[in-house]
């Protein structure tokens, strides 16, 4: 991450996240002065009316189908790097392929599962129906990624010290997410062409193979050498998100201090306990302390609320604001060979209050390496004036400053283990008071 702490660099994050029009953006990747030619950014412009997201893609912010959770804040994005800068600047124009694949939350597979199956949904059916055959029709290109993030919860039990071929791996895992990947993989194969001329849905994989695509997708994900790396960076990161909403439920229900006194207590608490800051949670933890309302996710959690399954449901959350950070993960992801090729991430989802967790802290852009595949988002406020605006910026800069950034260099690498007994500690004293 050391190319994001040179001052180019950060002089063209700033300029980024104030630019309302191509100029300005282009003026702020001048900062740069051509000394990382593998760097990328996306940025959204206020002022710049060209939509970035084709019509197959957009009817899906629109109801009745408004079902598409995105990354970035508008759709309205403003591509940059020096090659496509280069080329654009030589031909006068410029065309380069987007990846616009949708990604399915665990309820959109579950119920995909449920239709190829032939099993009623209930109330739900005609929503479902409806999403569907919208994306059979446009012959969308869709993915199970997020749907296999957010299960990782799931099959750590079965990662733990073992090393089996792909098909006792495949045994092990739950019936029903097994059921699940094999009537995706189907649905994956149905002949869109067909769909739209006859509505019906003929997949071209049979469930042999459709069976064998799942089981060799689903090891590679969570068990090869790379996917086990993967995960357990995903795991890590979970882990610290957890120890913070731990610590931002105890700092909320332990008095009625002003939210100023609560982001002090708050920072103090990332500096002592969790040892790295997160500045999304940070934000989220500040918009709780002021209106609990304004985080439903954690609204209801009460002094003298119900403790039983507590636990699992800010675990459940953590891994919720994990999502922001698989999708940096996919953007980045693409490497140095497919130049002028981005991805731009959202997926579906009928879950609001995940949808509004993205909305607490809106990505205006991103700058990322294709050679690292390191990224730093760009958020549409920008934190030091916000807290700065609320009264806590002196308490920010203290965490951000020199001495104390040394001093959590000189500490160990956070592992699971000691984030686990850090979690067991600060979860009991959190039940001592509820």
């Amino acid at each position: 991450m050391e190319i994001f702490d040179s001052e180019e660099v950060q002089s063209c994050v700033l300029k980024l996240s104030e630019a309302q029009d191509p100029d300005d953006a282009l003026l702020a990747w001048s900062m740069l002065q051509g000394k990382f030619s593998d760097l990328t950014g996306f940025v959204c412009l206020e002022d710049y009316k060209r939509n970035s997201l084709p019509v197959s893609i957009k009817k899906y912010t629109k109801e009745p189908i408004d079902f598409l959770v995105p990354y970035f804040e508008t759709e309205h994005i403003y591509f940059l790097d020096d090659k496509l800068l280069t080329t654009m600047f030589e031909s006068n124009g410029v065309d380069f392929e987007i990846d616009y694949t949708l990604m399915f939350d665990s309820n959109v597979a579950t119920y995909i599962n449920k239709l190829v199956r032939g099993e009623p949904l209930g109330n739900i059916q005609n929503k479902v129906e409806a999403l569907v055959g919208e994306i059979l029709h446009d012959d969308l290109n869709f993915d199970f990624l997020f749907y296999k993030l957010e299960n990782i919860k799931n099959i750590l039990p079965v990662l733990r010290g073992l090393n089996q071929s792909k098909i006792k791996f495949w045994r092990l895992l739950n019936k029903e997410f097994r059921r699940n990947l094999v009537s995706l993989q189907i649905f994956r194969s149905i002949d869109c062409d067909e769909y739209r001329r006859t509505s019906n849905t003929i997949p071209t994989f049979t469930y042999r193979a459709a069976a064998r695509k799942a089981i060799n997708f689903c090891y590679d994900f969570y068990a090869s050498k790379n996917g086990k790396s993967y995960v357990n960076n995903f795991v890590l990161i979970q882990r610290m998100i957890l120890l913070q909403l731990i610590g931002m439920v105890k700092i909320q229900i332990s008095s009625n201090r002003s939210p100023k006194n609560k982001m002090a207590d708050y920072f103090k608490y990332i500096d002592s306990v969790v040892g790295g800051y997160f500045e999304r949670e940070a934000v989220v933890a500040h918009k709780y302390f002021s209106n609990r309302k304004d985080v439903g996710i954690l609204g209801k959690i009460q002094k003298g609320g119900p403790r039983v399954g507590l636990l699992k449901k800010l675990d459940n959350i953590a891994w919720d604001m994990v999502a922001p950070r698989f999708m940096e993960s996919l953007i980045s992801s693409l490497g140095e060979d497919e130049d002028k090729r981005y991805f731009v991430p959202f997926f579906l989802t009928f879950d609001k209050k995940l949808k509004e967790l993205f909305s607490l802290f809106p990505v205006k852009g991103v700058i990322y390496s294709r050679g690292s595949g390191n990224l730093i988002p760009i958020p549409k406020i920008n934190t030091m004036s916000y807290f700065d605006e609320h009264g806590s910026s002196a308490d920010l800069k203290y965490l951000h400053s020199e001495s104390v950034r040394a001093k959590r260099r000189s500490l160990p690498k956070p592992t699971r283990e000691n984030i686990h007994k850090k979690i067991t500690f600060e979860y009991r004293q959190l039940r001592a008071i509820i």
